[in-house]
This record gives C-alpha cells, sequence and structure tokens, in this order.
C-alpha cells in the first residue's frame, strides 16, 4: 500500500487551509452550513496529509490543523465511530512522538468542536493509553521524502 502523501490527492489542501483558519476560534454553525461537499473531501484528506507533514516538520500546530479538519469533517458527514478511531489514531500516535500529550491535543480540538458524540469520542480517545500504530492498523514507513504513515 502506497504511504499517505502519495495515495491521498493534496490539490485542495489550501481549500481545507482555509477552512481551519476559520474554524480556530471554534466551528460555528455558520461555519457547518457554509460546507459543501468538496470542502468536506478537501477536509478529510487534509486531515490525513498534514499528519506526516506534521511528523516530518516536528510541528504540534500543523498536527493541530489535521486533527480539527478531520473533526469537522467528521461532523459535518458523521460515519462509524469505529473508522474515525482507525483515522484518529494516527494523530495520537504522532502527537506523543512530537512530545505533546494526546489527551490535551484532543481536548483542545474536541473544545473547538460543536458538543456532540465527535467532540465526546475526540476527549475520550485521546485519553487512551493503547493506541499504536499497529493496533489500528498502520505502520511507519520511509520514503525518499521522509518518514510517512501508511495502512498496514
Amino acid at each position: 500500500m502506497q504511504p499517505n502523501l502519495e495515495r491521498i490527492p493534496g490539490y485542495d489542501d489550501a481549500r481545507a487551509e482555509v477552512i481551519v483558519r476559520r474554524a480556530q476560534d471554534g466551528v460555528t454553525a455558520d461555519l457547518m452550513n457554509s460546507l459543501e461537499r468538496r470542502d468536506v473531501l478537501a477536509l478529510g484528506r487534509y486531515g490525513i496529509r498534514q499528519i506526516s507533514i506534521a511528523l516530518r516538520t516536528g510541528s504540534p500546530e500543523i498536527l493541530r490543523a489535521a486533527l480539527l479538519a478531520t473533526g469537522i469533517a467528521e461532523v459535518r458527514d458523521g460515519g462509524d465511530p469505529r473508522d474515525l478511531m482507525i483515522g484518529v489514531a494516527l494523530h495520537h500516535v504522532v502527537a506523543r512522538h512530537l512530545g505533546l500529550s494526546p489527551s490535551a491535543l484532543f481536548d483542545d480540538v474536541a473544545a473547538r468542536l460543536p458538543d456532540g458524540p465527535v467532540a465526546v469520542l475526540f476527549r475520550e480517545f485521546g485519553a487512551r493509553q493503547d493506541v499504536t500504530l499497529k493496533a489500528f492498523g498502520w505502520q511507519l514507513v520511509q520514503t525518499a521524502s521522509g518518514p510517512d504513515l501508511s495502512p498496514a
């Protein structure tokens, strides 16, 4: 399987970044109502791609933006919580790698999301101590451009 940065297109990363910037102080109903299908797809892709960028650059800010993008997309489209946990396991593991508290990161992002099941899942998942790449079906791979993450 290809690493995330190779398999997930990034042509709408700028679109997602604009939305994430608008959500820095909290996700409003106006923001959520303004999202189109293309926006949600861009946020979902950005939320996974930017984890690898955060890992490569050592940037907590990029990791936080990636998790916020994932949260916004999930609030808007709502899927299976088990699938969400598989995806946010990457944020959890990279947070530890960067020396961050996953619990603090997930709590911070949850506080920006609307109250509801995604915010609750973020708080609970961030506090977990058993999150590993292997347990959630991921692996760390080395590419010519640097470390990346890939489905196992």
